[in-house]
Parts: structure tokens; C-alpha cells; sequence
């Protein structure tokens, strides 16, 4: 997972790097005029009766329930008392209340006291400025929600902060035009509609307002610019309201326009599961896949995964209760964690031990714990703290009471447990600040073993934005490759998934370019400039789409891998966002392939249970879509899908010639494996035939990686 960025951007901009607890799902991905439908005389007397506050802004802020006190004109900010005003002009229900960018309207106290309501309001920004609210409430600055047409991944939203929420509608409302959005909150069931449709549904969503008198705004926050253009019918429901109830509010909604940039929103499936950070273990002929905020999940095929449990809740039955059971690891960070980070589980001793991390975003401090259980699903009961990172400069009892340095010493979170060719056991763990770091392991206690302190860095240092590692043997090839996720995991953040390897479970660890993966703090690289980090390790793969497919991902990353005995089949396990879905992830599962430079390559398409095998020259040629992986970070920030490495077409001729958008040739080198040549730098892959879920046909592919570390994929397209 990521953890606070080092990086020169705006404290309000690292808050967009929070991730969502539980699974997302966007059921509708457009927008546009809305189909009225008849309302029940019971739905309507329901509806009426739940409305608790009506601002109509007919020439005044007059609540028309008469419930609560009229709203009061107020500066920039929502305690700012003078210098504000506001006018009225022609809005979608009568008059409408005027923004100028420079003044809010402070609404009463209390208009909302539980976790179940609903806020509807027709809006048309003139200017649209991001983070700037439109309504907004909060018990607390840390605790607030707000309703914001461009938030930290560049779309309208309802975000909040207690927990850092993020619920992205995957498009921006325009300026000028009128536009309806309307929230329910249902005790954490959080919907999310534009223009009567819904677009973000999920749970999770933090109970900001009971048993406190809430303040309340339109336009203003206690930072952001304010709101400038023209807000018209507020409605404020202590229920939530019906979908029915939605759509006549909205009714009158002209389509939204969205983007180019808009328009590439990939095919997703709303059945996929969402595990952030996912580890794998394989029991009683089940793979099982631990993450973030107690998320698992368990498939018999690594292709139908079926949700376990229900996420950070107190019935969760990995974890019951687990802001009881696991006090000690959550108050360690000052403030407190609010939750579990990334998690691995491991079989010792006939049970099963889950290593866990503890963080909080606005902490220094973070802590790696151990619990066991004799049951792979849980429960697990908490056994202690092995590991902890401290503030900078404080007293270190790994380091024996020397002062903490976050540059060279490390982020302790993303454990991963692992055996080597020899039965020794082994944590790496790790993010950004002093690097990866590995430690020898007591299989008798599950604990470090002990006079090694934080163990030895393997990667990273100097705080480069390096994190999530992962090592696994391979038999074959007798290597260790250790897998590291680089850039963070937001939509913009350019995660992706990039690979070393040792001939030792403790390194050194070199790319293919040759780098020792720990230079970062021998040469006094600066890896706050992630230009300084782009350079290392073999990338194998980021953001991107197939365009003709329409399938592709944004930031994936933070992976785990299994390795079949039986079949020699190896795969990699990630989460990944998604161009045009916001900040909804879900798990994929791709197969891995050895080239013959005994490098690993990630096939293009999810994992459907194909084998390689032997291909003739017949079966590869044709046309490809192309996409060359680079070596960048590909972060954005602020423009989610902003940087995506998009498909071209080229063609693999029968005399090993390459045309279409590069040139260059190609070769058998054995049964599947190929050698790639472009532009005068060689990549050795291979083919592999794989179900492409867009064009919904068995097409061949390929994977090939360079000496310079650079992956590049292809994916077939029948012939017409």
C-alpha cells in the first residue's frame, strides 16, 4: 500500500492516495436525459414525510419546512463571519441562489443527527476549481462530508473526511449547464446519483454525523476556494430516498458531454471481487487472497473468486471485532489506525499465521503484528507486535535506542513471508522512506529471529517510492525474483509492477539493465525525485488500454504470485483501477511466463485457464494490438488516466518482418518463446493464446522484455 508521499505536492492533493475499504461497483457509466417513471402514492407520502429541510432560494434562504432557521450569507471560509454575498437569478425550479467565488452560505446546525439521509440539489458552476465543495458538513475539520463537481482524482464526487471516502461518479459535471446530484446514505450504504443515475455504489461510508450537532455549508469548507456559479432546490431527507424519488427530482437534466479523455472507460465486470493489496496462500485445494481492511477472498480456479466476509466491520469472521482484538498494533501510529493494512498469511506449525500492518496516513508510525488461528477463515486472534517504525529522530528499540532515520531505516508495512530453496523462512517487507528490507525468521514462533534489528535492505532507500515486495523462488530458472510495486496506488499515481533477481533470498538484487537495486542510498540518489527511481528494475507492466479491445488498467499493482509444482504454471496476483471507473479496484489474475533470458513476463489478458505450448509461424502472424510499457512511472496526479500508454497496430509478417506503427523483425526461438527486435533493442518473450474479454475470442498474444528493462505486449486481431 501507499503510504504518505514525500513529493512536492499540496497536503490536499495526498489525500486523494486513500484507497476504498470494500469492493466498488459503478453500474452506469453514462449520462444523460432521464426516463420518468410512475411513483407510488406510498412512496411519495414516504419521501414527503422523511424531508427534513427544503432550500428552495426563491429571492431568499428560507427553509420551506419550516424545520430550521433561514441560512446566513458568509465570507471564504465557513467561519467567516462578513464579507460575503450572494445573489438571485433564473434557476431549474423557479429562482436560484448565485455564487460569486468569494462567499458561502452558512445552512443551520443539525440538519442532518444519524448515519441514514439523503441530499439532493441542482448545480451550475460557472468556474470549476478543485476540492471546492458545494455542500459540505462537518462534526469536525477531520470529519466531514462533502459533495465536490472536482475532487483529488479530477471527477465529481462525494468525499469525506473521517477515513479518508472516496465516491467517485467517473465524470466531470460541466460548467454552465444544470445539473442534478443527489446523495443516500443508508447506516453505510453509500449511493452516489447523477442526473437520476446511479453512479457509485458501495459501503463502508463513515458515520460523520450522529449524536453531534453537525455545521453545515453550501459553497465554503474551511480551506478550498469557494464555490462560484449557481445552486438551485436543496433537499435535505432523513432517509434514503427512493430511486423513483431521485429521478422525478432530476427530471429536466440535459445529457453531460463528457471528455475524450472521459470516453475511454474500459469494460469492467461488476461480479469481480475487491481485494486491495491481495496475498495469496493455496488450502485444501482453494486459493485464498488476504488484503487490505480484513478484504479475502477464495477461488477453487484463480477465475470465479467468491468475497469472505464482509471487510472492517465487528462480524467479520477473519477478524471479529477487530478494533478490540487488535488495540495494541491500531494505537500504535499517533493518531491511531483506523484500520488494517496490507496483510500475509502462512502455514507454521499446523496454523495459520496473518501478518498485518498498522499506518495511519497522517503518522510517522506504523507497525507490523502477528495473529493465528487454526482455521484459514478466521477467527484470528491477535499474538503481538513484531516490528514498528518510528518518527523521525525518536528512540529506536530495533535500533537499540539509537534515533529512527526514515531516509535509510524502513516504512514497516506490506509484510511477506516466504521459504527458501533451503526451508529457511523469511520476511521482506517495506514502502518508500529507507527501502526493502529482509529479515530471517523463527519458524517455531513465527517471529524475527532475534540481534537483527530491522534485518537487511534489499531495494530502495532515500525514501524512493518504491513499495509492496514480494519474492518468489523459481525451481528452473534458481532465482529469487523480488517483485516491487513503484509510484503509489491512486488512479493517477502510476503504480506499477516492476521485478529483480538474486541467486540469494537476501540479494543482491539486480535488473536486467545490471543495477543493484540498493544504490539508492550508496550513491546518495535522491528518491523523492522519482525521476532518480524510474531507471530501476524491469517494468512489467502500468497503465494502459487495448483500444480495440477496450480492456485496460491504471495504476495495478502491489502483487502477490503462486507457482503451480504440478503444472509449472506461475501467476501474478494485483489490484488495479480501472481509465474511466475513478477509484474502483478490483483483483486480476495474470499468468507468468519465463523468457529465455530467465526473466519473467506477465501475459496481456487475466488468467482463463489457457496452457502455452508449442506455435507454429502460421499461428502468430497477423495483426496486433501494440503497447510498449516504457519506463516511466506514468503519475499524473490530479488527471486520473492522464498518461496511458495506448494501443497501436503492427503487423507480424511470415518473413519475420514487423510493419504498422513500428518496424522491426521477429522470431521462433523454441516452441512459444519469440525474440522481438525494434528500433535496434531485442525483447525475448513468448506466445501464448488467450481469451481477449473485450472482443470476446481466443486471440494469440505476446509478452517480451529488454535488457533495458521494458515489457512489450501484443494482442491479436481476428481476422475480418
Amino acid at each position: 500500500m501507499k503510504k504518505k508521499l514525500n513529493f512536492t505536492v499540496s497536503m490536499t492533493v495526498l489525500m486523494l492516495l486513500l484507497i476504498t475499504v470494500v469492493p466498488v461497483f459503478v453500474n452506469a457509466m453514462s449520462s444523460g436525459p432521464v426516463e420518468q417513471s410512475e411513483e407510488s402514492e406510498q412512496t411519495k407520502q414516504t419521501d414527503a414525510t422523511s424531508l427534513v429541510a427544503h432550500y428552495t432560494f426563491n429571492q431568499n434562504l428560507m427553509d420551506k419546512t419550516s424545520n430550521f432557521e433561514k441560512g446566513q450569507v458568509v465570507g471564504n471560509r465557513i467561519n467567516k463571519k462578513d464579507g460575503g454575498s450572494i445573489s438571485y437569478a433564473q434557476g431549474m425550479r423557479g429562482k436560484s441562489v448565485v455564487f460569486n467565488g468569494q462567499s458561502g452560505v452558512r445552512l443551520p446546525d443539525g440538519l442532518i443527527k444519524d448515519n441514514t439521509y439523503s441530499v439532493a440539489l441542482w448545480l451550475n458552476p460557472k468556474e470549476i476549481t478543485q476540492f471546492t465543495t458545494t455542500f459540505f458538513g462537518a462534526q469536525a475539520k477531520d470529519q466531514w462530508i462533502s459533495i465536490v463537481p472536482k475532487g483529488p482524482i479530477g471527477e465529481t464526487m462525494l468525499w469525506s473526511g473521517e477515513k479518508w471516502y472516496d465516491a467517485p461518479t467517473g465524470l466531470k459535471i460541466p460548467t454552465d449547464q444544470w445539473s442534478h446530484l443527489t446523495i443516500t446514505v443508508n447506516q453505510g450504504k453509500v449511493k452516489v446519483y447523477v442526473n437520476g443515475k446511479k453512479r457509485f455504489s458501495d459501503s463502508g461510508f463513515p458515520d460523520v454525523f450522529t449524536n453531534d450537532k453537525a455545521k453545515f455549508a453550501l459553497g465554503v469548507n474551511y480551506w478550498d476556494a469557494p464555490f462560484k456559479g449557481k445552486m438551485d432546490d436543496l433537499q435535505i431527507y432523513d432517509s434514503a430516498i427512493t430511486v423513483e424519488k431521485i429521478k422525478h427530482l432530476a427530471k429536466g437534466a440535459l445529457k453531460i458531454k463528457e471528455s475524450a479523455k472521459d470516453d475511454i472507460v474500459v469494460k469492467l465486470d461488476n461480479n469481480d471481487v475487491s481485494v486491495h493489496d491481495p496475498s495469496v496462500i493455496k488450502v485444501n485445494g482453494k486459493y485464498y487472497i488476504f488484503g487490505s481492511h480484513l478484504g479475502v477472498a477464495k477461488s477453487e480456479d484463480l477465475i470465479n473468486w467468491q468475497q469472505v466476509g464482509n471487510g472492517w466491520s465487528k462480524d467479520n469472521p477473519i477478524i471479529p471485532n477487530p478494533e478490540v482484538e487488535l488495540k495494541e498494533a491500531l494505537e500504535w501510529p499517533n493518531p491511531d489506525a483506523e484500520t488494517t493494512w496490507a496483510k500475509d498469511v502462512i502455514k507454521l506449525n499446523d496454523k495459520y499465521y496473518l501478518y498485518f500492518s498498522t499506518a495511519h496516513w497522517e503518522s510517522a508510525r506504523s507497525a507490523i503484528a502477528l495473529a493465528t488461528s487454526n482455521n484459514i477463515e478466521g477467527p484470528y486472534k491477535y499474538k503481538g507486535i513484531l516490528l514498528k517504525k518510528y518518527e523521525n529522530g525518536e528512540p529506536s528499540k530495533e535500533l537499540k535506542g539509537k534515533p529512527f532515520d526514515n531516509s535509510i531505516h524502513p516504512g514497516v508495512i506490506d509484510p511477506h513471508l516466504f521459504f527458501d530453496a533451503q526451508g529457511k523462512l523469511w520476511m521482506v517487507y517495506g514502502s518508500y522512506s529507507g527501502g526493502m528490507y529482509i529479515l530471517e525468521m523463527n519458524p517455531n514462533t513465527g517471529y524475527p529471529k532475534p540481534n537483527q534489528g530491522y534485518g537487511k535492505r534489499i531495494a530502495g532507500g532515500n525514501h524512493a517510492p518504491m513499495e509492496g515486495p514480494h519474492i518468489r523462488y523459481n525451481p528452473q530458472t534458481e532465482y529469487y525474483y523480488l517483485f516491487l510495486s513503484f509510484g503509489t496506488l491512486a488512479a493517477d499515481g502510476g503504480y506499477n509492477i516492476r521485478v529483480a533477481r538474486s541467486k540469494n533470498p537476501d540479494g543482491p538484487y539486480f535488473d536486467p539493465q545490471g543495477h543493484n537495486m540498493t544504490k539508492f542510498i550508496k550513491k546518495d540518489i535522491n528518491g523523492r525525485n522519482w525521476n532518480n527511481a524510474e531507471p530501476y528494475g524491469a517494468k512489467l507492466i502500468g497503465n494502459f488500454v487495448f483500444t480495440e479491445s477496450n480492456l485496460g488498467y491504471l495504476s495495478p499493482g502491489h502483487n502477490t504470485t503462486y507457482y503451480d509444482k504440478q503444472s509449472g504454471k506461475m501467476y501474478i496476483i494485483f489490484h488495479t483501477r480501472f481509465p474511466g471507473h475513478g477509484s474502483i479496484h478490483q483483483v486480476r489474475v495474470h499468468q507468468m511466463l519465463m523468457n529465455s533470458r530467465g526473466w519473467p513476463v506477465i501475459t496481456p489478458h487475466r488468467y482463463n485457464g489457457e496452457t502455452v505450448k508449442a506455435y507454429s509461424t502460421k499461428e502468430v502472424v497477423g495483426t496486433y494490438q501494440y503497447i510498449n510499457h516504457g519506463h516511466d512511472i506514468q503519475a499524473t496526479f490530479g488527471n486520473p488516466g492522464g498518461d496511458i500508454n495506448l494501443s497501436k497496430k503492427i503487423e507480424l509478417n511470415a518473413d519475420g518482418s514487423i510493419t504498422g506503427a513500428v518496424k522491426g523483425t521477429w522470431k521462433l526461438t523454441g516452441d512459444y518463446r519469440v525474440a522481438i527486435t525494434i528500433d535496434g533493442e531485442t525483447y525475448h518473450g513468448a506466445f501464448l493464446r488467450q481469451w481477449d474479454r473485450g472482443l470476446k475470442k481466443n486471440v494469440m498474444t505476446f509478452s517480451a522484455l529488454s535488457d533495458q528493462g521494458i515489457t512489450i505486449w501484443g494482442s491479436q486481431l481476428p481476422q475480418k
